[in-house]
């Protein structure tokens, strides 16, 4: 056990953890308005997020159908066999 000069509690790089401090009532009301803050700022950036995805499929809903006929779909093209040329033989040494 390694002892310090003025507390027992003390172990090489171990310590109790004390007591959580009471936070005061103005340390309330701030983390309430820093909560109320981070929610707005989310709520407000879905809002900016939502509203440009709609203005950026709304070219979608506007635009109307296609009109004419069909174009002809060009014949499926036969694949060609290329011939390989024979293999040449080594000759002996």
């Amino acid at each position: 056990m390694v002892s310090s000069g003025t507390t027992t509690l003390a172990r090489g790089h171990l310590r109790l953890a004390s007591a959580p401090a009471v936070p005061g009532p103005g340390r309330r009301l701030a983390l309430r308005l820093r909560a109320m803050a981070a929610t707005f700022a989310v709520l407000w950036s879905t809002l900016q997020a939502w509203w440009a995805a709609t203005w950026a499929l709304l070219p979608l809903l506007v635009r109307p159908a296609p009109v004419g006929r069909r174009l002809r779909q060009r014949p499926l093209q036969e694949a060609r066999v290329i011939p390989f040329h024979p293999r040449r033989r080594v000759g002996q040494r």
